[in-house]
């Protein structure tokens, strides 16, 4: 069942259900069942409408201005948040990794200035130092990668494959410098969660920026600078190689504020299309 909360600025809905608003938005057919469930859970008036603030959100979600996924994982299983920007507005979800894919999803309404108060929130962002023994290390990238989804698994896979991995770090990572090696053992130990956040504000590959962050509690923050994110899946090749580097939290937060578009960026974005 669809929900509104006017009070805390958010709204629940199914897929389907904001589907069904995008085409209402649109001028589209919807049948009256649809249109009664709706009106019945708050989301259209008695004059079958679409309120101002549930029309904000259809708005957003269908063309926003800017829009950034933020790809997070940790023992308790991976998750997917998204946030859209149109105008002064920012529409984004946050949800648990537990949460049931085929229930309604929670979508919360903000405005602009807190944008990267919520990415640095989706992404858990903590004042961390850099340790003083820390340094960049570089690893195979498709040998890193398969670790690192065999953790995500969930809650009951996470600590296994970090215990495999760090168990068997010779066998896996046996062609990589012992140095390397060492700083990745150190880091596979801490590491607490990963977060990979894409931002994106047109259709062209330029028109994304992201960034790929290890968060390893007392081992610090470290951002993946080789390969630059966005990735693509034919990046991951056999020869490809990983570079970190330790940052701190407030090198973080800036990396998160670099993402974002400039104007010139969005005004050039208006001039191809327009063009």
């Amino acid at each position: 069942m669809a929900r509104v909360d006017a009070v805390r600025h958010r709204i629940a809905v199914t897929d389907d259900e904001l589907e069904t608003l995008r085409r209402l938005s649109n001028g589209d057919d919807v049948e009256a069942g649809a249109r009664e469930r709706l009106a019945a859970d708050g989301l259209l008036d008695g004059e079958g409408l679409m309120t101002p603030f549930v029309a904000d959100l259809v708005r957003t979600m269908a063309e926003p201005m800017i829009r950034c996924v933020v790809e997070t994982a940790g023992p308790q299983g991976a998750q997917v948040a998204v946030v859209s920007v149109r105008e002064e507005r920012v529409w984004y979800t946050d949800p648990w990794p537990q949460d049931d894919d085929e229930g309604a999803t929670a979508y919360h309404q903000d405005e602009l200035p807190q944008l990267l108060w919520i990415l640095a929130r989706l992404v858990g962002l903590r004042r961390h130092d850099v340790p003083k023994v820390a340094r960049p290390f570089t690893v195979p990238l498709r040998a890193i990668d398969a670790v690192l989804q065999a953790m995500a698994l969930g809650e009951r896979a996470w600590e296994p494959a970090r215990t495999v991995a760090t168990a068997e770090l010779e066998r896996l990572f046996g062609d990589v410098a012992e140095d390397d090696r060492m700083m990745l053992l150190a880091t596979l130990s801490y590491l607490e969660a990963t977060a990979r956040v894409t931002m994106i504000w047109g259709p062209e590959p330029t028109d994304a920026r992201g960034l790929a962050l290890w968060a390893c509690g007392p081992g610090g923050y470290w951002v993946r600078t080789s390969p630059a994110e966005p990735l693509a899946a034919e990046d991951i090749t056999p020869d490809a190689l990983a570079t970190f580097e330790p940052v701190a939290g407030g090198q973080v937060w800036e990396a998160l504020a670099a993402l974002l578009p400039s104007s010139a960026e969005l005004r050039a974005l208006v001039d191809r299309v327009s063009a």
